[in-house]
């Protein structure tokens, strides 16, 4: 499941959507539990971005580890706005 946008591959909305089985309704839940947890103050957005960035450093995309450039841009580009935008 390819997390960024690349040429040629989806991004991470995408991929959360195109996820098989209850990869939908997982994706929401997901998201939404972050976004409670945020909203009660028991999580703070800079503790998200740290989990998704801790996240993003282990992905394998091309056979071996994202450098932290390239784990800080899929962040801020991908993943923090799935979880931390808008409803």
């Amino acid at each position: 499941m390819a997390l960024v946008e690349v040429p040629g591959r989806i991004g991470m909305n995408e991929a959360l959507i195109a996820h098989q089985g209850r990869g939908n309704i997982d994706a929401l839940v997901l998201r939404a539990l972050v976004r409670k947890l945020v909203a009660k103050g028991l999580l703070s957005e800079d503790d998200v971005r740290a989990l998704l960035f801790d996240v993003a450093k282990r992905m394998n995309e091309v056979g071996s580890e994202q450098t932290d450039p390239e784990a800080r841009n899929m962040v801020n580009e991908d993943l923090a706005p799935a979880f931390l935008g808008p409803w």
